[in-house]
């Protein structure tokens, strides 16, 4: 990703320059942003005197910290975080979690390894994992009686595509969806069915994931 900072910095000669980022690929948005504002903060005070000027590269460990301590994040990133701090609360807490290691205890032939055979599944993109608090937790929903995966779930994690963010494809089971729909027994309108409820009708969810991918991934 790369940020253009069309930043009016005045040079020795009073000229304005222009400064092009590089970041890694995949940064949010409304990180970029931030950092825009935050190296702008950083330029101003870093430019403001010919002697700062001349002294930039001898003081780089000094920049570093500048810009790291100017870093704020701003408004839009904050509803962000706070957008998905409260989805990973109401996911997590509306359904059945399972660490690897009770993966593990339901297997007929468990492996030694605690972490198999969920680790390998997931690897093979049989299963995917969200991360709570620094541990790993796996859906319920997608294992059978046996706690083997649903053949399903691999198709939906590769119709939905990767995402840096795994909380997304879990957002995405959970939330009711408008393309899977079932009749209410109290009104004649259908109501939106959460994938995650439905994986018994493959046709409707894998549907409504190649539907969906453009607008929940980024």
């Amino acid at each position: 990703m790369i940020v253009d900072e069309g930043l009016p910095v005045e040079g020795p000669e009073n000229r304005s320059v222009q400064f092009s980022v590089q970041l890694p690929e995949g940064v949010d948005p409304a990180v970029a942003e931030s950092f825009q504002a935050s190296f702008e903060k950083a330029a101003r005070l870093m430019f403001s005197s010919p002697k700062a000027s001349r002294e930039m590269l001898a003081r780089a460990d000094e920049i570093v910290r500048l810009v790291t301590h100017l870093v704020e994040p701003s408004d839009d990133l904050l509803f962000e975080r706070q957008h998905r701090a409260e989805t990973i609360r109401s996911v997590f807490a509306a359904g059945e979690w399972l660490t690897s290691e009770q993966i593990n205890s339901l297997q007929q032939a468990p492996p030694i390894s605690k972490s198999q055979p969920a680790s390998d599944w997931k690897r093979r993109g049989r299963i995917f994992s969200v991360n709570v608090n620094g541990r790993e937790y796996f859906a319920g929903y997608q294992f059978d009686a046996l706690c083997q995966p649903l053949p399903i779930i691999r198709e939906l994690l590769t119709e939905l595509g990767p995402v840096a963010d795994m909380w997304k494809i879990a957002a995405w089971f959970h939330a009711p969806n408008g393309w899977i729909a079932e009749q209410s027994s109290i009104s004649d309108t259908p109501r939106p069915v959460a994938p995650k409820d439905a994986l018994d009708r493959p046709d409707e969810v894998l549907a409504a994931a190649r539907r969906n991918r453009r607008s929940f991934i980024a």
